[in-house]
């Protein structure tokens, strides 16, 4: 394995960490700062909204300095907004935290994507595949954080579990500053900016990714809400939340393996039309049933669905823009959260 690749794993693995993280933690943290599920969503959309800008603004400085300053920001702001929710924390301590938490995830998530096409397959017509695989450590990232938080949780208490999370948030910055930082270069020396950021296309990704964005989301931070509220207990619904990642890892894996093979544009085209209404069907079962193992099991079904859209979509964009893969995943994003 190349250093590249290990920086690229690495990012990928502790970025689907903090995905996960917060809808692990959310539980516990509502318990710690005594807020009900209003206030603490509050927090999450305050993160959520702070993301959008900061994942354009990552893209553009991949591009004009390369991934390695912006892993190794990306993973110290991370690694010390996770350990400051370890401390005593007040609600407007907590948001300040969650802010952090922001900047340092949107530049890890906007470098470990960038660096996956180059670290894989290549920057051609296999960017689908490449990211496919590579998002499968995202996934794989965040189907370990709910049972590892779980676990430390009970073992450490939320203080020192904090703790040890932040300590592995530290990774990227680890990988990045042994990799040599013309292999973690990405693009062109310059493009035009506005003519990107005009393209039709790149709208047309976003709007799409509009669509899919919430579903993501809302799944991360309230499937534990979902199920307790159908009467599954906190430590069930963390395992179920788990299954929902690992079949979003297991169709990454299925979806880079079918689109190397095949190496056929259109088949991403059709991938994403038909997985989006498999996935409205899928949804609106869940709307519908008030049982726990129709839940449960609808839950994973989704997972599997919604794995392959965003490495899918990225991988377009990437098409589109070879010359500014960090401006162009950064646009995508901001567009469709």
């Amino acid at each position: 394995m190349t250093t590249l690749q290990t920086t690229t794993i690495t990012a990928a693995l502790i970025f689907g960490m903090c995905l996960a993280m917060l809808g692990s933690l959310k539980l516990a943290l509502a318990k710690r700062l005594n807020l009900g599920e209003g206030r603490i969503g509050f927090l999450l959309s305050a993160l959520n909204a702070a993301v959008i800008p900061l994942m354009l603004l990552a893209g553009l400085l991949i591009d004009a300095f390369g991934a390695k300053a912006v892993l190794i920001l990306g993973s110290l702001t991370t690694a010390l907004a996770v350990a400051s929710l370890g401390l005593g924390l007040t609600h407007s301590r907590a948001f300040g935290s969650l802010l952090l938490a922001g900047l340092g995830s949107a530049c890890l998530g906007a470098a470990a994507v960038v660096l996956m096409p180059r670290a894989f397959f290549g920057m051609d017509q296999m960017a689908s595949a490449s990211l496919n695989l590579g998002c499968v450590f995202i996934a794989l990232g965040a189907l370990v954080t709910p049972v590892l938080s779980d676990v430390l949780v009970r073992l450490l208490e939320f203080r020192r579990a904090a703790g040890v999370l932040a300590v592995l948030c530290l990774a990227p910055a680890l990988a990045a500053a042994l990799t040599p930082a013309e292999q973690l270069h990405v693009g062109a020396q310059s493009f035009d900016l506005f003519a990107l950021l005009t393209d039709g296309n790149l709208w047309l990704i976003g709007v799409v990714f509009f669509f899919y964005t919430p579903l993501e989301g809302s799944v991360n931070v309230w499937a534990t809400t979902y199920l307790t509220d159908l009467g599954q207990g906190e430590r069930g619904a963390a395992w179920v939340l788990s299954a929902f990642w690992g079949a979003f890892l297991a169709s990454r894996l299925l979806t880079a393996m079918l689109l190397h093979w095949a190496a056929a544009p259109w088949l991403e085209l059709w991938l994403i039309i038909v997985v989006g209404m498999l996935t409205a069907a899928v949804v609106g079962n869940m709307i519908g049933t008030g049982h726990r193992s129709a839940a449960r099991l609808s839950l994973v079904l989704l997972g599997f669905l919604l794995g392959p859209i965003f490495p899918t979509l990225v991988g377009l964009a990437f098409r589109i823009a070879p010359a500014a893969p960090g401006t162009a995943y950064g646009a995508v994003f901001a567009l469709g959260s």
